[in-house]
């Protein structure tokens, strides 16, 4: 199974408790460097859990996939039924049972077999409109 294959594998189906760290360590390197910043692998079990918590059905379409020594880049859809608090950058998003999709771009490194380091790029505003949770402003009408 893929690198890739492993990841979408792991964010989309929930992994029992006493495997998670296992199976996310087969796919990633403890830590790992996600924009920048040192996250530890239990950490990063922690997110994919309050993803599938937000989400049913969540699932991953792959849009792009692009490989180089060392590198895999992705860009997908991530779609599901918001179900549960979804934790935002803006804070909580309490469930709205709307279904939403979301582009992601990510660039993966890739160390003896496993995901060291990722550059992602999710499109969160895009999900918070499809949630309610940000508006465009009405325009004013000039006096």
């Amino acid at each position: 199974m893929s690198v890739v294959e492993r990841l979408v594998r792991l964010w989309t189906e929930p992994v029992g408790a006493s495997e998670a760290l296992a199976a996310f360590g087969d796919a990633y390197t403890d830590p790992v460097s996600i924009n920048g910043v040192d996250v530890p692998l239990a950490d990063l079990v922690a997110r994919a859990r309050g993803l599938q918590r937000a989400f049913a059905d969540l699932r991953i379409e792959l849009i792009e996939q692009i490989e180089a020594p060392g590198r895999v880049v992705i860009v997908f859809w991530q779609r599901g039924r918001h179900i549960g608090p979804l934790e935002t950058p803006l804070g909580e998003i309490s469930p709205t049972g709307r279904e939403v999709e979301i582009r992601v771009i990510d660039v993966l490194s890739i160390t003896d077999g496993r995901i060291s380091a990722i550059q992602v790029v999710p499109d969160n505003l895009a999900l918070a409109m499809q949630l309610g949770a940000v508006q465009l402003a009405q325009r004013r009408e000039s006096p």
